[in-house]
């Protein structure tokens, strides 16, 4: 009777452990998805795709995809042989941004060290405040040189994120302290009813 009782309380544990702990592993990944995107280089949203500049091809992204106030602006470019399409590592890239004004606000070289798989020139733009720029992608290489550009907005800083940081951080700890709550009462039921009563030596 004592091992079956045994067998039964593990599986309880089991079961009321396993639901708790999916939903707050969930709930963390939700967490630092926001994060993951801020930190993570390369990709995002493709600005030009394959623009000539002499014998080659260069195509550019930025990331995160709406550029906000405070957050860095990643930039990713890549150029390719116009023939071959094989990936040009060897050019020069710098990357300017301008204001509506046409006045400089920042410059810093794109390279190949700052990329993942050093495939891509990447750069990060750094406290960007919020309006419209021109943003100037000036490539040189021995095959070419050449200047391309895009425009973008960069919107205020939104408070969204950290609100709903905040509500996931809430229920995370709502749920920690439901789970110890049951799992204290499912022990301590299990203490009043396996401690033996004294017999009488009557």
């Amino acid at each position: 009777m004592n091992k079956n009782r045994q067998i039964s309380q593990f599986k309880k544990n089991i079961f009321c452990f396993f639901p708790y702990n999916s939903v707050l592993l969930f709930l963390l990944v939700i967490c630092l998805l926001p994060l993951q995107t801020v930190l993570a280089h390369g990709g995002g949203v493709l600005q030009i795709s394959n623009a000539p500049i002499g014998q080659y091809q260069v195509s550019v992204w930025h990331n995160p995809p709406t550029a906000r106030t405070g957050q860095a602006i990643h930039i990713t470019v890549g150029i390719a042989q116009a023939g071959s399409g094989e990936p040009v590592l060897d050019a020069a890239v710098m990357v300017t941004i301008l204001d509506e004004s046409g006045e400089l606000l920042a410059t810093t070289a794109a390279t190949t060290e700052q990329s993942a798989n050093r495939l891509f020139y990447e750069a990060d733009l750094d406290g960007v405040p919020t309006g419209t720029y021109e943003i100037q992608i000036e490539v040189t290489g021995s095959e070419g040189r050449g200047l391309l550009s895009f425009p973008l907005p960069v919107e205020p800083a939104s408070m969204w994120p950290w609100l709903a940081g905040v509500v996931v951080a809430a229920g995370v700890v709502w749920l920690v302290l439901r789970y110890w709550r049951r799992r204290a009462l499912v022990n301590g039921a299990r203490r009043g009813t396996a401690v033996p009563r004294p017999r009488s030596v009557d």
